[in-house]
């Protein structure tokens, strides 16, 4: 019995996580660039944190053109494009699809549309990236054929601890400011 790393089927399960990777660190870099231990250095979080967002958003693009050319569960353009459409786990899939759609959104309007919806609305959409993740997480967990495997449980429970540690961190932080009163 030979591992074969470049079978379609291990690319398409190593670019789910590297894609998880990128996003939990795009993400855990977007909330560090905003706290107060990371102000020194808030430039270099935001370039981290736009950097590994667009690579991740690229490497999901990558896993779902995977998921059209493998030859033992071929998805359907419209199965990976159109949520609950797939044969294959229709459910888990489409937590995938709705993922990239609300990935999509926040990428977008992140780099294209930030100044035309001014700074309000675009932190709104923003948090987008939450929801967008938790389905990520979501998807992997239970469309994956390696979910129960001691070492792929690490990496989501490490994942999910980071992301909940910094949201937490976060919003303290945010309870502790002062509330600035206008002039």
């Amino acid at each position: 019995m030979s591992f074969d790393f470049f079978s379609t089927w291990h690319l398409i399960r190593f670019s789910g996580f590297l894609a998880l990777f990128l996003m939990t660190f795009s993400i855990s870099a977007g909330l560090l660039s905003r706290m107060g231990l990371c102000q020194r250095k808030k430039p270099f979080m935001i370039e981290l944190h736009q950097t590994s967002g667009w690579v991740g958003f690229l490497v999901i693009l990558f896993h779902m053109i995977l998921l059209s050319k493998d030859e033992y569960i071929s998805y359907q353009v419209s199965e990976i494009l159109v949520p609950f459409t797939a044969d294959y786990a229709p459910f888990s899939s489409a937590l995938g699809t709705l993922s990239f759609f609300l990935f999509f959104v926040v990428m977008i309007t992140s780099d294209f549309f930030m100044k035309k919806l001014g700074r309000n609305l675009w932190k709104k959409v923003h948090l987008f990236v939450l929801p967008a993740w938790i389905l990520m997480v979501l998807h992997g967990i239970l469309i994956g054929t390696d979910t129960e495997q001691t070492g792929i449980i690490s990496v989501y429970a490490g994942s999910i601890s980071l992301v909940l540690l910094l949201f937490v961190l976060r919003y303290v932080e945010g309870l502790l400011q002062p509330i600035k009163k206008p002039n």
